[in-house]
């Protein structure tokens, strides 16, 4: 049995994707029960605690094959440099650089594996947790509108 720890705010702005977050997760594993605290401080959450098993059938995997730029198909290609695009203007926003954002490997990958789900995201290497909550949305709206 693994065990996974959420963190649903109840800030209006974050409330709703942290929840669905947690659903995109409910969606891709066999659910065995929750844990579910009230957290009191400066910011109040739930913090819910879900123990589960992986899916036997999950069709994404957390592998790196290595995929180069001249492996893209054209509908690829247009897709990476859209991401790389949104990349480099976050990067500008948040005045970090660009590898702190995405390495090009991971924008890669998420071109070759066409993530749905924010959990898909998170099953490709290099797409922890936090980095899926940061970016995770942006990313996904990005591959669905190309």
């Amino acid at each position: 049995m693994k065990v996974n720890v959420f963190t649903i705010r109840l800030l209006s702005e974050k409330f709703v994707s942290d929840q669905k977050f947690l659903n995109d997760f409910l969606e891709t594993v066999e659910f065995i029960k929750s844990d579910v605290y009230f957290v009191e401080g400066e910011v109040n959450y739930w913090s819910v605690l879900i123990h589960f098993e992986e899916k036997k059938n999950v069709s994404f995997e957390r592998t790196n094959k290595d995929v180069k730029e001249e492996d893209l198909s054209p509908e690829q290609w247009n897709v990476y440099k859209a991401l790389k695009k949104w990349r480099t203007q976050k990067s500008v926003d948040d005045n970090v650089p660009t590898f702190m954002i995405c390495h090009n490997s991971e924008l890669l990958h998420v071109v070759v594996k066409q993530p749905k789900t924010l959990m898909d995201l998170r099953r490709i290497k290099g797409f922890g947790e936090q980095k899926v909550q940061n970016h995770g949305e942006e990313i996904l709206a990005i591959i669905n509108a190309n």
